[in-house]
């Protein structure tokens, strides 16, 4: 079976092709997502979603293209976005230990202004719609990842990340002077 016929087979719906596509490339793209996420389990979630996006899109599948390149292509995009998603988490986790800090070892002044952020960190916390708050406090309270939510709360992963990707918007334009 050449790729163009595999392609072919996939755009119109063919589970059996898709399953040989996914055995004969979801370990190669595991490997290539852990290359820039360094974490097996994330890199696995994100082969994961290159599989269900290509199924999900299949009729844009352009058939005279390599599928191997595209699916590369989804993976290497969906990864550096992860890596994005990353960073700007990492700040607001910076932000929150920041303002958890034993009060008694700040000076006054040190002190006031992390109460203040508290204050502020939890107004913009609670603008967050009730879904997308939930999602958030989930993962950045409980430590839960992506999968795990989608499954505790029966959605799929792309709604955790729809609803983690507007709480962090929120958050970013409430606490933007901390920033």
């Amino acid at each position: 079976m050449t790729k163009d016929l595999l392609a072919l087979k996939i755009i119109n719906g063919d589970e059996q092709a898709f399953e040989l596509l996914f055995r004969k490339y979801y370990l190669r793209l595991c490997s290539f997502c852990n290359k820039f996420i360094q974490d097996n389990e994330e890199a696995r979630e994100i082969a994961e979603e290159v599989f269900l996006k290509i199924w999900e899109n299949r009729k844009d599948i352009d058939p005279e293209e390599s599928l191997c390149s595209y699916m590369f292509k989804i993976a290497r995009n969906m990864s550096i976005n992860r890596l994005r998603r990353k960073k700007v988490e990492s700040r607001y986790i910076d932000i929150l230990k920041t303002t958890y800090i034993d009060h008694d070892e700040c000076s006054g002044y040190e002190s006031f202004i992390s109460r203040e952020l508290e204050k502020n960190i939890q107004a913009a916390i609670d603008k967050i719609p009730p879904k997308c708050k939930k999602v958030f406090e989930l993962s950045r309270i409980e430590g839960l990842r992506y999968l795990q939510i989608a499954e505790l709360l029966n959605i799929s992963i792309k709604t955790v990340e729809v609803h983690m990707s507007k709480a962090l918007n929120i958050l970013r334009v409430e606490l933007k002077e901390y920033l």
